[in-house]
């Protein structure tokens, strides 16, 4: 008997190629699942190895370096997209019944998947958008990203609606990217985002079922103050996961000690430069609105502050919205972060929602306030990530007027 065959049925093991590609899709998946929980800063061989399942040396073999694993996993998480509009694609173009009839519709159905069965993928894929911010080396890919995105959505629309604008179809995308960003740290339960999506609900309401965070300590000590700068200075180059007592101390050339003598853990370091980039940022909106010369009493003048704003945001401020809109990122699966992000978002959407009441005629407030506020930070995290398109900006108005609807005759 020959010992070195193999009985008929055993089985026949995996040819090489074959079972490297299924490591490196596992270690892409690890990727995805870092990123969304620890971003991109935490994107370590090891940490990526661990949540994988795999050996770090698996890793090390199929990646060189962190960014090429980001760039994998944003690959993987584009080819998802294209597949899943693809099918939709099809199902349009056979007559099938989809349950979509409109932009309106497509976007509650993305937004709706992101902050719900895709959501690890949609927290992944926020931070390699906020990735675009840190790194000008990563936009090109961001940008991409978002072209194929817009085509997408350009093509989906025209099946129902082939006189519908480009503009149209990036703004819809704008609206999703700003509604995720602005919910997935709220952490809404799928009834609650439909209710919200459809307008059974409002934001209020999903805002006041979560805690109040403490108010910012303006007597913070200059010694403080250097803490909490530093805090900032790290969350825009590296996001959240790259702020440690270490990290902070060595930034703000202090020793060691020095941040764990003013904040007691690194949550409330966070949490403290958080709300410090709120507070600049309504500063801003304050000399903003100190400079338009009077009230805001008409949607023309609340257009022209809007625009304003944003173009300030975009052309100066860009990278305190990369480290703004980390900590909302982080907030999404850290529950001690949540209060202060609440708090920010209570804050600003209760301002808009004076701002409509106060408009003549004004459309419903709630819903009007959600939808701008999310068209606000789609656009801005488009501009930031992607770098700014002047002719994209300029079509800035035209988005936040489409949302407030005609000045009542």
């Amino acid at each position: 008997m020959d010992i070195s065959a193999e009985p008929s049925d055993a089985p026949k093991p995996r040819p090489l190629q074959k079972r490297a590609a299924e490591t490196r899709a596992r270690i892409t998946a690890g990727v995805i699942e870092v990123l969304a929980g620890q971003g991109a800063a935490g994107c370590t061989h090891r940490a990526v190895a661990k949540a994988a399942g795999v050996s770090l040396a698996a890793t090390t073999y199929h990646f060189d370096t962190k960014g090429a694993m980001i760039e994998a996993a944003s690959q993987a998480l584009l080819d998802g997209y294209v597949a899943d509009f693809d099918r939709v694609d099809a199902r349009l173009a056979a007559g099938e019944a989809t349950g979509i009839s409109g932009l309106p519709d497509l976007v509650q159905r993305v937004a709706g998947n992101a902050l719900g069965r895709a959501r690890i993928r949609s927290l992944a894929w926020c931070e390699i958008m906020l990735q675009g911010g840190r790194d000008p080396a990563r936009r090109d890919s961001v940008a991409a990203w978002y072209a194929e995105t817009d085509r997408l959505w350009l093509r989906i629309a025209r099946h129902l609606d082939p006189t519908i604008e480009a503009e149209a179809a990036r703004d819809a995308v704008d609206q999703v990217v700003g509604l995720t960003f602005l919910l997935h740290p709220l952490q809404p339960t799928p009834a609650e985002v439909q209710d919200l999506l459809t307008g059974q609900s409002t934001l209020s309401a999903l805002l006041d079922r979560l805690p109040s965070d403490p108010p910012l300590d303006d007597a913070a000590s200059p010694a403080r103050q250097r803490v909490i700068d530093a805090a900032i200075a790290i969350l825009i180059d590296d996001g959240v996961a790259g702020i440690s007592y270490r990290a902070v101390a060595e930034r703000a050339g202090l020793a060691r000690s020095g941040p764990a003598h003013h904040f007691a853990s690194i949550d409330a370091l966070i949490e403290a430069a958080q709300r410090t980039l709120f507070a600049r940022a309504k500063t801003r909106y304050r000399d903003a609105l100190a400079g338009a010369g009077g009230p805001v009493t008409t949607r023309a003048n609340l257009l022209d502050l809007t625009t304003a704003v944003f173009f300030r945001e975009v052309l100066e401020h860009p990278r305190e919205s990369v480290g703004f809109y980390s900590v909302w990122v982080v907030a999404a699966q850290s529950p001690v972060l949540r209060g202060v992000v609440a708090a920010a978002q209570r804050d600003q959407h209760r301002a808009w929602c004076r701002r409509l009441a106060s408009l003549p005629n004004p459309p419903p407030a709630e819903s009007t306030a959600l939808r701008v506020q999310a068209q606000f930070i789609g656009m801005l995290i488009r501009a930031v990530a992607a770098g700014g398109d002047l002719d994209r900006l300029r079509e800035a108005r035209q988005a936040f007027a489409a949302l407030l609807g005609p000045e009542p005759a």
